[in-house]
C-alpha cells in the first residue's frame, strides 16, 4: 500500500510539470490497459501531453524513477503491443494536429495522434492521400501505424508505412529529443535511422512528429470483386495479376467462403455465392480506364469466374465492405483469435493450402482473407488454451518461414508473438537488436517485454 500511495505523490509531481493531464482514475486505467489483442496488462498512470515537452518530461522522470513507459494511439493493436505491465501509458489522443502541408514536395508533418481517416479526408481537399491504410484507418493513428509499420489493401502498390515516412521527431529511453531524417527524396547520409525507428513498436523510441509522404489522388478509382468457384483458383489469380503492373491493380485481396457468407448475411453484400472472391482496385486515367478492364476481364476469364465481376464505381463502398469482415465474422462466430503472416507472392497458394491442411489435420474451422497481393495472409480461429496455441502457431509460423516468409506481415510482434522470433531471425540478430535497444533505452523502460525486448 505504501508503495501506491508513493507512486500517486510521484504522479503528481509530474502533473505540475506538465501541460498535459496525468489520469489516475481506477476506471480510466483498466480502460487503458488492454488493445483490440487477447492481452490484458496493467496501467499505473494516464498522461496525455499536449506537446513534445511534455512527452520529453514524461519520459525523463520515467528514466530516473525507472518506471516503464508505453506509448499509445488508437489502441488498435492486434498483438499486444500497446498494453502496459506496470507501465505509465502516454496516450496521444491529444497531439493530433496536421502541423504543415507541403503541396509541392508531397510531404506533411503531422502529431503522432492524427487518425489515419480523418488525415486522408483533410488531404483529399488537395486531390492528395496517404496511402498506407490498414484495416483500422476510422481509428488508428500515424503515430501506431508507424509504431507497427502498418500496411493494408494498398500496399500491394504502395508498400508498408516505412515507405511513406520520410523524417521523424523522437524521445529515446535517455530522455533525448531528436530528429531523423531528411524532407530530400533521396539520402546516402550515414545510416538510415528512420527506417529502424518505423516499426520499432516503441521499443527504442517514442514519436512526436513525423514528416510523411503524400501522393496524388489518381483521376480514376473502380473496385471490382472477382467470385471464384474456390480457394485455390482465387489464390492461383492472385499470381497471375501480379504479373500484370499494365493493369493498374492497386490492391488484390483475399476472402474465403466463410467471409463471403458472414459479408452476405450481415450486412446483405451482393457479392454471388462462391468458394472465394478477391476485391481489386484499379487506378487509371479515365482515357485508359476501358482498355484496363477489358484486359482484366480477359484474364479473368480463364480461372472461370462465378458469374460476372461486380464493378464499383464507388470504390470507397468496397473498401467499407471489406472493412467489415472482423465484425461479420464476429457476429456469426463471435469474438475470435487472429493471426496474420506473410510469403512472396508466387507461395501464396503454398501458404493458403498449407494453412488449410493445418487446421484440417486439427479438426479445426478456420476463416481465411488479406492482402494477397503481397502475400499477407490473416486467419481467424476459435480461441484455445495456451498449449494449443503455441502448438498451433508453432506450425503456422514454420510454414511461412519455410515458404520464405514471416511470422509478421503487418501486425507487429508485440507481447504475443515474441517467443516466435528465433523463427525468423538468428541469434545473431536478436542479439543485435538487443544491443540496439541498450544504446537507445539502457534502462528498457520504453514498452518493455515486447518484441525482441521479451527474449
Amino acid at each position: 500500500m505504501h508503495t501506491v500511495v508513493l507512486q500517486v505523490m510521484n504522479f503528481d509531481t509530474l502533473e505540475k510539470e506538465l501541460s498535459g493531464k496525468v489520469l489516475l482514475d481506477e476506471h480510466i486505467l483498466k480502460a487503458y490497459s488492454k488493445d483490440m489483442s487477447i492481452v490484458e496488462g496493467r496501467a499505473l498512470a494516464l498522461v496525455r501531453p499536449q506537446d513534445e515537452q511534455d512527452v520529453l518530461k514524461v519520459v525523463r522522470w520515467a528514466n530516473e524513477s525507472k518506471i516503464p513507459v508505453v506509448a499509445r494511439g488508437g489502441g488498435s493493436s492486434l498483438e499486444g503491443e500497446s498494453v502496459p505491465f506496470d507501465a505509465i501509458v502516454i496516450d496521444f489522443s491529444s497531439m493530433n494536429k496536421v502541423l504543415e502541408l507541403d503541396e509541392q514536395n508531397l510531404l506533411a508533418l503531422v502529431e503522432p495522434g492524427v487518425v489515419n481517416r480523418e488525415f486522408n479526408k483533410f488531404l483529399s481537399q488537395k486531390w492528395l492521400f496517404y496511402p498506407p491504410n490498414p484495416g483500422s484507418w476510422e481509428i488508428s493513428t500515424l503515430g501506431g501505424n508507424a509504431a507497427t509499420n502498418a500496411a493494408g489493401p494498398r500496399s500491394y502498390k504502395y508498400g508498408s508505412t516505412r515507405n511513406w515516412v520520410a523524417a521523424l521527431e523522437a524521445v529515446t529511453g535517455k530522455g533525448e529529443l531528436s530528429w531523423f531524417g531528411t524532407r530530400a527524396k533521396k539520402s546516402s547520409s550515414g545510416l538510415d535511422l528512420v527506417r529502424l525507428l518505423v516499426g520499432s513498436e516503441g521499443t527504442l523510441a517514442i514519436f512526436t512528429k513525423l514528416l510523411v509522404r503524400l501522393a496524388p489522388i489518381p483521376e480514376k478509382r473502380v473496385g471490382v470483386i472477382v467470385p471464384l468457384k474456390n480457394v485455390t483458383l482465387a489464390t492461383n489469380v492472385v499470381v497471375a495479376l501480379s504479373k500484370r503492373p499494365d493493369l493498374g491493380i492497386s490492391a488484390i485481396e483475399f476472402v474465403d467462403e466463410k467471409c463471403v457468407n458472414a459479408l452476405n448475411s450481415v450486412y446483405h453484400s451482393s457479392i454471388p455465392e462462391c468458394g472465394a472472391a478477391l476485391m481489386l482496385e484499379i487506378e487509371s486515367t479515365q482515357s485508359e480506364l476501358e482498355t484496363k478492364l477489358d484486359s482484366l476481364l480477359h484474364t479473368l476469364l480463364r480461372f472461370e469466374p462465378v458469374g460476372e465481376p461486380l464493378y464499383e464505381d464507388d470504390v470507397d463502398s468496397m473498401w467499407d465492405l471489406r472493412g467489415r469482415i472482423t465484425f461479420a465474422l464476429e457476429k456469426i462466430y463471435g469474438k475470435q483469435y487472429r493471426e496474420d503472416v506473410a510469403v512472396p507472392v508466387t507461395n501464396f497458394p503454398k501458404l493458403v493450402e498449407g494453412v488449410k491442411e493445418l487446421f484440417s489435420k486439427e479438426g479445426m474451422e478456420c476463416v481465411l482473407f488479406g492482402h494477397a497481393g503481397d502475400g499477407n495472409l490473416h486467419l481467424e480461429f476459435k480461441h484455445l488454451e495456451s498449449t494449443k496455441l503455441h502448438q498451433i502457431l508453432t506450425q503456422l509460423f514454420s510454414l511461412s518461414v519455410k515458404l520464405g516468409g514471416t511470422i509478421s506481415g503487418e501486425h507487429g510482434i508485440g507481447a504475443l508473438k515474441a517467443r516466435y522470433l528465433n523463427f525468423e531471425h538468428s541469434a545473431l540478430a536478436l542479439q543485435i537488436m538487443k544491443q540496439i535497444k541498450s544504446v537507445f533505452d539502457p534502462n528498457r523502460i520504453l514498452n518493455p517485454k515486447k518484441s525482441f525486448d521479451a527474449l
